[in-house]
């Protein structure tokens, strides 16, 4: 599957229009992060809402983040952006989850989550402005499958 994506990702400019939701997360993490209001994540604005973000997701506080957690975000996104979205979001999410864990336990440390948010911050960063826009966001699920 990760071979299909990385091909699909060589031979279209934008795979993220194939992935449904992926518009809607980024969205949703621009509405959640930015701070000033500029639809424009800067790297300050990134590693605080990824910091802020660990403990959302931590539903349980056990210091890990599960899939099974991720789940309860459904509520939350389904108020904005409908049930549909909510399903479709809450999946992207538990792909970008599931890129984060290093070390395949099926869960993502604290540690595992911030040491990725930089890299993560890097990688969508297409244009080097040390800030993300919409488009650059969408490409979030993209980018961690396609590692």
């Amino acid at each position: 599957m990760k071979r299909v994506l990385a091909l699909l990702l060589l031979c279209s400019t934008t795979l993220s229009a194939a992935l449904p939701g992926a518009e809607s997360l980024a969205k949703l993490i621009t509405k959640q992060f930015d701070t000033n209001s500029d639809s424009i994540l800067d790297a300050g604005e990134w590693q605080t809402g990824i910091a802020d973000s660990f403990s959302k997701l931590d539903a349980n506080g056990d210091g890990l983040i599960k899939p099974e957690e991720s789940e309860n975000l459904k509520g939350d996104i389904a108020e904005e952006s409908g049930d549909i979205a909510a399903v479709l979001i809450v999946a992207l999410i538990q792909q970008v989850l599931a890129a984060l864990d290093s070390d395949g336990d099926k869960a993502v440390s604290r540690k595992e989550y911030d040491e990725l948010s930089l890299t993560i911050f890097t990688r969508l960063d297409a244009d080097k402005t040390n800030s993300l826009t919409l488009a650059e966001l969408s490409e979030l699920p993209v980018k961690l499958i396609a590692k």
